[in-house]
């Protein structure tokens, strides 16, 4: 048997399971779920923790192009027909 390990959030009771489990395959799921500590609506609510990137990479990445500017048309994408 082999394992993989991963990190979901269910949505609508549903789990999106990663890209390298093939379709049909056969599984054993085992669900663990975090205790919540607060009892109130609003803390039910998965939050996923924030990840920072290692400070070794501090200005190490250099934007140039404007990220809100919209996409160019479908022509200048050079898709292979």
């Amino acid at each position: 048997m082999h394992a993989i390990e991963f990190e979901a959030v269910a949505q609508h009771h549903t789990l999106r399971l990663p890209d390298q489990v093939p379709d049909g395959i056969r599984l054993r799921v085992l669900v663990l779920m975090e205790e919540d500590k607060h009892d109130d609506a609003s803390s039910k609510t998965a939050v996923r923790a924030r990840r920072n990137p290692s400070p070794m990479l501090a200005g190490s990445v250099v934007m140039h192009d404007d990220l809100l500017k919209p996409a160019a048309s479908e022509g200048d994408w050079n898709a292979l027909q």
